[in-house]
């Protein structure tokens, strides 16, 4: 494939510094599993949200964490049916590894758009690549008229160019700029038939969980894009004129600097105020109660009998032990006789967070 005409100017310089800083940051932050799935799963109903806004079918925060948290069910043609998709999406992304499924190909992009298309469209339409004479689907697509015309362009063969240029080890640019390459192309080539803004924007952070640049993918680049949206079209439109990508990447670059900047931020944050400041954990517990702690924040509830069980230990140092956190209230016990059993004692911040949160949720039952 020709290569694509950018100058790597200072500011590209500076935004992937500071991408990479806020990357280093999140991986060297020893956050506890249960705090960070508190972060992801707000960042990623978020993500979700801030979708709804970019492709025009804005549903708001709670019902996002509603889609988040498994509440909402994909149900035939609904409207709420690519929120449901986009969550099984990155249910995909967390797993994917390269060296089990499809390489970065056109043939992975495919399955990704057929995910996001499932249910909504007609089944000869989901994961098709579209002849350039053909008019792409708007649907869910604020992208779709700034698309070039290329009579003879092959879609799957410049994808597949595209990513075989991007894997190649010399000469090739960073991994950020090439990711910003591929949203410009896929914004200008509108290779699928329908999806492509949002089959583009999950590509991105699929391949940088891949290439080490989405931790966990946490990072939400529907977010990213959506908050400078207007900028980014603009952007295009300079670039795409002067046959110079340069705008283009910088627009890009900085936004995805300054959403990892702020995931970075949240993480170090939960740990300062949920592990840092909380340090006795390690002196007042023993690694029984840590981990039950930990599995209370899935579970909910346990009993008596389910932590002797779990931990292989005997009744009497079940009771011991969940007496110990009674006592330093990491835990409340609720019900009585055999009916006990013991939660995690919630702060009351927390408490009015999920009322106000649960409130929010049945307002759009």
């Amino acid at each position: 494939m020709q290569t694509p005409t950018f100058t790597t100017t200072q500011y590209i310089l500076n935004y992937i510094v500071k991408y990479e800083l806020a990357m280093e940051r999140i991986r060297n932050t020893n956050l506890p599993e249960m705090y960070f799935n508190e972060i992801y799963e707000k960042i990623r109903a978020e993500d979700i949200d801030k979708m709804g806004e970019l492709i025009g079918n804005s549903i708001g925060y709670s019902k996002s964490l509603m889609v988040q948290r498994g509440k909402i069910l994909p149900t035939g043609k609904s409207k709420d049916r690519i929120f449901t998709n986009f969550r099984s999406v990155n249910d995909f992304i967390n797993v994917y590894n390269a060296s089990s499924f499809y390489k970065p190909s056109a043939e992975l992009m495919v399955h990704v758009n057929k995910l996001l298309a499932k249910g909504i469209l007609d089944e000869w339409e989901i994961g098709r690549l579209r002849t350039f004479s053909e008019k792409p689907n708007d649907l869910f697509d604020s992208w779709y008229k700034l698309r070039d015309f290329f009579p003879n362009l092959k879609p799957k063969r410049h994808l597949d160019e595209l990513f075989t240029w991007m894997n190649t080890q010399k000469n090739v640019p960073h991994k950020l700029i090439q990711m910003a390459i591929l949203l410009y192309e896929i914004i200008d080539k509108a290779h699928f038939t329908a999806f492509n803004q949002i089959t583009g924007i999950t590509t991105i952070s699929l391949f940088a969980k891949e290439y080490g640049y989405n931790p966990k993918n946490i990072i939400p680049f529907m977010k990213a894009i959506n908050q400078i949206s207007e900028e980014v079209v603009s952007a295009f439109k300079i670039s795409k004129s002067k046959k110079d990508l340069t705008i283009f990447i910088e627009a890009v670059l900085y936004t995805f600097a300054l959403t990892a900047d702020e995931v970075a931020i949240q993480v170090k944050a939960a740990y300062n105020s949920k592990v840092k400041n909380f340090a006795k954990l390690d002196d007042s517990l023993n690694p029984r109660q840590i981990k039950i702690l930990e599995v209370l924040e899935k579970e909910k509830k346990i009993t008596r009998i389910q932590y002797s069980k779990i931990m292989g230990i005997s009744f009497m140092t079940a009771f011991r032990d969940l007496q110990e956190m009674l006592e330093f209230k990491y835990i409340k016990q609720k019900g009585v006789g055999r009916g006990t059993y013991y939660v995690i004692n919630k702060s009351e911040e927390s408490k009015k967070t999920e009322e106000i949160e649960e409130k929010e949720i049945l307002r759009f039952d």
